[in-house]
């Protein structure tokens, strides 16, 4: 890894955080390979391939499509009639769709512990980064302004940069770090290295930017609204409707609002944005668990 990790001034004395950065520096943080699967379907779609050829790959992980013809059938997508097989499940999503949801569908076991407060910190940010994915999808339809199976993604990836960090935590000794230094060092970097893992796995730069950039409320990365800015809005919406001690700033103050224009969101609009996105949090909770 060669980008430098930025630090803000009153973390460089943490004993963690020091170890982290010098951790990072050694090249010896651990960060998440693309699951194999998802790395198949992805070369193959570059190179042109037929639609056979992608349902083979498939149907080498049962498990990845049997969700695939799940999350087809789902309240997602409206069919007046069922799907069965992976064929017509790729035929109806495409090509672009089909390797999004793949990749989804393949990060759930990215990292695992034996210890319950990493296996529960692992628990919780996936948790999140799930709704705030469901988020980000209902808001795109709303908004009509990016395509919304691409800001699924962008949400299930917002957050993937914990997972090294957790897994630097997984192998210390338990009491050599406190619940609230993993925290500071969640906060702190999850957005560099999410960018950094996005960028080993050459993912597009629409998606690369969104780790580093949705942890800032008040990012501004274009003139018009893009993936970052819904992903920024979906984790408002998320805070919103969660139990939380975050203080958050005023809609109408981020910059990702006042793109809309003239799909201003009202408090109606956003509690109605929480109320469509509950059954599709239901699903994804479902098509992403294992």
């Amino acid at each position: 890894m060669e980008k430098e990790l930025s630090v803000s001034a009153h973390l460089k004395d943490n004993q963690f955080i020091k170890r982290f950065i010098q951790h990072y520096q050694n090249g010896e943080l651990i960060t998440p390979t693309i699951p194999d699967v998802a790395l198949k379907i992805r070369k193959a779609i570059e190179q042109d391939c037929e639609i056979s050829d992608l349902v083979k790959i498939i149907n080498m992980d049962s498990v990845i499509s049997g969700k695939l013809i799940q999350v087809v059938n789902s309240p997602f997508y409206t069919l007046s009639n069922p799907i069965s097989n992976c064929l017509n499940a790729i035929n109806h999503l495409g090509r672009k769709t089909t390797r999004d949801m793949v990749i989804a569908f393949s990060m759930k076991n990215l990292i695992k512990s034996d210890r319950p407060n990493i296996r529960q910190l692992i628990q919780q940010c996936w948790m999140q980064s799930v709704k705030v994915s469901s988020l980000s999808y209902t808001l795109c339809k709303l908004v009509s302004k990016a395509d919304p199976n691409e800001a699924l993604l962008a949400g299930l990836l917002h957050n993937i940069g914990v997972l090294p960090i957790l897994s630097f935590a997984n192998n210390l000794p338990e009491n050599s770090y406190q619940a609230v230094d993993i925290e500071y060092c969640m906060n702190e970097f999850q957005g560099q290295i999410g960018s950094i893992i996005l960028d080993e796995w050459d993912f597009p730069t629409a998606l690369r930017t969104v780790p580093l950039e949705s942890s800032d409320w008040y990012a501004n990365t274009a003139d018009k609204i893009d993936l970052t800015d819904i992903v920024i809005l979906a984790k408002y919406h998320y805070f919103l409707n969660a139990p939380s001690l975050n203080t958050l700033p005023f809609i109408d103050s981020l910059p990702a609002y006042q793109k809309l224009g003239d799909q201003t969101l009202t408090p109606e609009m956003s509690l109605q944005i929480l109320h469509d996105a509950k059954q599709q949090v239901a699903d994804a909770m479902r098509f992403f668990s294992f």
